[in-house]
């Protein structure tokens, strides 16, 4: 079954507001399972980064959700493609804050890295998932 990974970064239109974040979260929770649809969020109170992984189909129509959703701001899609595997096969949406700026810089280094890929097929260990998988296990280990 083929399978699809969506990176995009967007601004949230209020920043540092954590109500908004729990709110993404609690119905990426519920609408994910339904979807069968995993991934990622990144927070760093003020821009956002989220993977998502699932069906095509899926994926997309989720993505579509979001662009029409009045908490993000500025969003720009840094990668969509095909990948073999999941990176975050446990987890519905997994989520991880991060100090305030961070993300900017994530951000550009994906999109230069998405540019080396395109059109490629990754394998669960090379996606981009997988690289911020093993980021996101660190840092809770870290804790």
């Amino acid at each position: 079954m083929a399978l699809k990974e969506l990176i995009y970064t967007s601004l949230a239109r209020q920043p540092g507001v954590m109500k908004d974040v729990k709110d993404i979260l609690q119905s990426s929770e519920r609408n994910n399972v339904a979807t069968n649809v995993t991934g990622l969020l990144l927070f760093d109170g003020a821009r956002y980064i989220q993977i998502l992984e699932g069906k095509p189909e899926n994926v997309q129509s989720l993505f579509g959700t979001i662009q029409a959703d009045p908490r993000h701001g500025q969003i720009e899609l840094l990668h969509s493609g095909e990948i073999s595997g999941r990176a975050f096969h446990n987890w519905r949406m997994a989520y991880e804050e991060l100090p305030v700026g961070l993300l900017e810089e994530l951000a550009e280094n994906m999109a230069v890295f998405a540019m080396e890929i395109e059109g490629e097929t990754l394998d669960p260990t090379d996606s981009f998932g997988a690289r911020l998988n093993g980021m996101f296990m660190d840092a809770i280990a870290a804790e």
